[in-house]
């Protein structure tokens, strides 16, 4: 398509997403306020968030979603989720697995408009990448969630790669594995970093991308808990190195 008609898509999709979470915003308050009192581990105000990343993956009507292995992550039972980092959209690809869990985000998305407010009531966990303080802060505020019975979404990698190459492995999402002695489920995707046309600074949007998400088997928790921190990681890049080279590959 033509890169013009890319920019006039790009103005008006960009446009309705801005209107309708205007539109939507009073509806996921209301959520909220009818269930905090009781829904501890936030599931209505996250099956919402679900719903604004679902409206919005449709909106983008050049986006082709596909979404194998959804079933291996539990409804009740907390597990670390890891996924690899290509862009931006990735938050609103991996709503697709229909799960309830939390994010861990970086402290600067709590501001953003919209974004910022379904983190915070979604009861998400920040992390503040600045502070020296910010893992402890990060492992006792997953904790407590997964204590309740949430899965912790994180990627692994801390920010976006700049390729499709993952970048090092940080400990924390592993610590926080063996801490809470759960499982581990790792997720691949790739297409999410071809959604825009001039790359992940660029807000025109690109023609037909195909965004592809595998959910792996499970890292049980007797495995966990036997491998150090090391050997653990590098488990879960290789399987994960693997399963994008056979997910970049396939039809």
């Amino acid at each position: 398509m033509r890169s013009w008609l890319l920019k006039i898509y790009s103005i008006l999709t960009w446009m309705v997403m801005l209107i309708t979470s205007l539109i939507i915003t009073p509806f996921f308050l209301l959520v909220w306020v009818l269930t905090f009192w009781w829904d501890r581990r936030r599931l209505a105000v996250h099956m919402m968030g679900t719903f604004w990343a679902w409206h919005y993956q449709s909106l983008v009507v050049f986006w082709k979603l596909k979404l194998d292995g959804r079933g291996k992550i539990p409804w009740n039972r907390p597990v670390v989720l890891i996924a690899n980092h290509r862009s931006l959209v990735d938050i609103l690809a991996l709503y697709k697995v229909r799960r309830p869990f939390k994010w861990v985000s970086k402290a600067e998305n709590f501001k953003l408009p919209f974004v910022g407010m379904v983190l915070s009531l979604s009861n998400c966990v920040r992390i503040n990448r600045e502070s020296i303080r910010s893992g402890l802060q990060f492992i006792t505020q997953a904790e407590k969630e997964m204590k309740k019975g949430s899965s912790v979404m994180i990627f692994p990698e801390g920010t976006r790669s700049r390729s499709t190459e993952m970048r090092t492995f940080r400990d924390g999402a592993f610590v926080l594995a063996k801490k809470m002695q759960t499982g581990i489920i790792p997720i691949v995707h790739t297409g999410t970093e071809n959604t825009f046309l001039h790359g992940k600074n660029s807000w025109i949007l690109k023609g037909k991308t195909v965004i592809k998400i595998r959910v792996l088997d499970e890292i049980h928790a007797k495995q966990v808990i036997e491998m150090d921190i090391q050997s653990l990681k590098m488990l879960a890049r290789k399987k994960m190195e693997e399963a994008v080279s056979v997910l970049e590959n396939s039809p």
